[in-house]
């Protein structure tokens, strides 16, 4: 009999790289002949990103509700889906859906994964996901991480009585096209929020307008989020910035793209980072406290810079742009580095974890 597998995530309606990253590990289950669900905390759209056509959908709820209020109800109609469906193993998508997650689980008697996205540090002033974690790393089964890093950073923050895992998320296929080498295009795309510190990279521009090596470049910020207005405020007196809408073909982006920069005061591990790695982009990154530096390879497929300084960022943007054979050779070895991070090696490890059971 087919192990049966059911994500729980708070919906699936997003482009941000949970969303994705869940679209592809369920797809990559599917693909190996695994029965796997989806379970939306409140579903209303289609997924943003396609699922494999034997994927069922269900929602617990057709409307907005809140995780305290509505505990018991949603503990009780995820546990008797699981018991209906004769889940095997139950994977909560983010810390803070361990709060019911974990019961629910317990609740029908199946093996429980929670899969953080964040890094261990960042509570983003919720203390929804620090009790997450807290339920998490004592009653779950299985805690997966993005990064070596957070691996630590849990095992110093909580005490971990769960099976402590990393596992990075997946890159997209690695593109065969050549890199673009008479583009002048640096690419930043996410959410335009504080997290993403797209205030710190228009600083940053500024350094870099000023500078004649800059000449004829222009800085393409692709995303949607509460900092829009301000960040276009911030702008005005550039000269050579663009922000953006997101879109769900941002390989157009990273096919014209020079340079990808990341500018975010932290992260899980970043999936914008391995886009670019795959699509042959070289990288500027603040090297902030998890993810850029578990796929940026200093110096050979990208720059890391010490983080919420635009200064650095600056110089490091003006280097590459300064060098032409740099940037293709950076190119080059950024598509090695993607292939650590493909389908399979990835796949391997999550086959390896669901397969092999509890502690």
């Amino acid at each position: 009999m087919k192990a049966r597998y059911a994500f729980v995530i708070q919906d699936l309606k997003g482009f941000g790289g949970t969303e994705r990253s869940t679209s592809v590990i369920m797809n990559g289950l599917a693909r190996r002949d695994c029965d796997v669900r989806l379970v939306e905390l409140v579903g209303r759209d289609a997924p943003a990103f396609p699922l494999a056509p034997g994927i069922s959908v269900t929602s617990l709820f057709d409307r907005s509700i809140k995780i305290f209020n509505s505990w018991f109800r949603i503990v009780w109609r995820l546990s008797r889906f699981l018991k209906r469906e004769k889940i095997d193993t139950l994977v909560v998508v983010e810390s803070t859906h361990a709060l019911y997650g974990v019961a629910a689980a317990r609740l029908a008697g199946v093996r429980c994964v929670v899969w953080e996205h964040f890094n261990f540090n960042v509570t983003l002033n919720r203390r929804k996901r620090v009790w997450g974690r807290q339920i998490a790393a004592r009653w779950a089964d299985d805690v997966v991480v993005l990064t070596r890093r957070d691996t630590a950073l849990w095992r110093e923050g909580t005490t971990v009585r769960a099976r402590l895992t990393a596992i990075p998320n997946m890159a997209p296929p690695v593109t065969k096209r050549p890199y673009p080498a008479t583009s002048r295009m640096v690419l930043a795309a996410g959410r335009l929020t504080e997290q993403k510190g797209y205030d710190l990279l228009l600083r940053a521009w500024r350094i870099v307008e000023q500078d004649p090596a800059s000449m004829g470049w222009d800085l393409l910020i692709r995303g949607d989020g509460p900092d829009r207005d301000a960040l276009l405020q911030q702008a005005e007196g550039l000269h050579r910035v663009t922000i953006v809408p997101a879109t769900g073909d941002i390989e157009a982006d990273y096919a014209r793209a020079a340079l990808f920069v990341a500018s975010s005061r932290y992260e899980g591990l970043p999936m914008v980072l391995l886009e670019a790695m795959s699509a042959g982009v070289p990288v500027v990154a603040f090297d902030c406290e998890t993810g850029p530096a578990e796929i940026v390879r200093d110096g050979e497929n990208g720059l890391l810079v010490p983080p919420e300084e635009p200064e650095a960022l600056a110089v490091a943007l003006l280097e590459l742009m300064r060098a032409p054979e740099r940037r293709q050779a950076m190119s080059a070895a950024a598509r090695v580095r993607a292939a650590a991070f493909q389908e399979e090696p990835v796949m391997a490890l999550w086959m390896e974890l669901l397969q092999n059971g509890s502690r």
